[in-house]
Formats: structure tokens, sequence, C-alpha cells
């Protein structure tokens, strides 16, 4: 895995409802029914979320779809501002195309997804500790942004 070129990525997919101008390092929080999609990072067998820092003047909200793209190959819409870690990555409401549902997972990433990504999974967010997630200190505002997210 990681070991081939990945495809370009799609054009970055904001909703036209929300079209702000954030920059910096950005990821999605992205509810599927009433689960939360994660990465499982292969050094640590711990959750995260798909996140990363930009490339050159790149909005915010294009960081956070480019990196879901090359960590799970899911072209997401990317949509409100959720919150900002501590460390000051913004999270911001992902959604996937219509007809992917929990039980599809866990799913393989593409083989040209970042190397430390071992699965995507469909967790409930409520049903984890802080020592399963790589950044524990994030749970509350993942959790948070999960039930901001319930009505989308």
């Amino acid at each position: 895995m990681g070991c081939t070129q990945p495809p370009p990525s799609p054009t970055c997919r904001i909703a036209k409802a929300f079209n702000a101008d954030y920059a910096g390092p950005a990821g999605c929080i992205i509810r599927v029914q009433d689960t939360l999609l994660v990465i499982k990072e292969r050094s640590t067998g711990q959750y995260d979320l798909p996140f990363g820092d930009p490339i050159s003047k790149e909005s915010a909200q294009c960081t956070a779809h480019r990196n879901t793209w090359l960590q799970t190959g899911f072209n997401v819409e990317v949509d409100q501002l959720l919150g900002v870690t501590q460390s000051g990555i913004m999270l911001f409401s992902c959604a996937l195309s219509a007809g992917f549902t929990s039980e599809d997972g866990p799913i393989k990433p593409p083989n040209w997804a970042h190397s430390d990504v071992q699965q995507i999974e469909f967790i409930g967010p409520f049903d984890t500790r802080y020592n399963v997630w790589s950044q524990p200190g994030n749970l509350i505002m993942y959790r948070d942004g999960f039930v901001a997210m319930k009505g989308e």
C-alpha cells in the first residue's frame, strides 16, 4: 500500500451554501447514518479523522477535501466549519455520495493511500474510549461535530 501514485485529486467540492475564506490544516467529520467514518492507523492501531496540511494557497475546505481523498479515496462535499482543534486543525462537516452506508465497512484504503492508513472504519464515536484515538484530546470535539451533523 502507498506504493503507487494517487490519481489527481478530483475538483474540490464545497457546498454552495457555505463557501468561506479559511486557510490552514483541515479535516473532515463524516457522518454515515449513526456512525463516524475514521481511518485506522497501521503504525498504532488507533483511530483518527482524515486531515492534513494545505498546499500552496489552497483553502481549508479544499485541504480537507484533498486529504480525505488521499487517505480514503472518497470524493466528499465539504460544508460548514464545525470547530478548530487545539493544534489548529479546522474540522468541516463533509458528506459522502448517496447510497453509501455504514454496513459497507470496514474498507481497505486505495492502493495509493498514505501507507499508514490500515483501513477505513465506521464507528460509534460514543462507543470508544480516549485511548483508541491518536489525538485523544480531540474526542469531545469529534463527538460534538458528529452530533451537530445529525440534522444534515
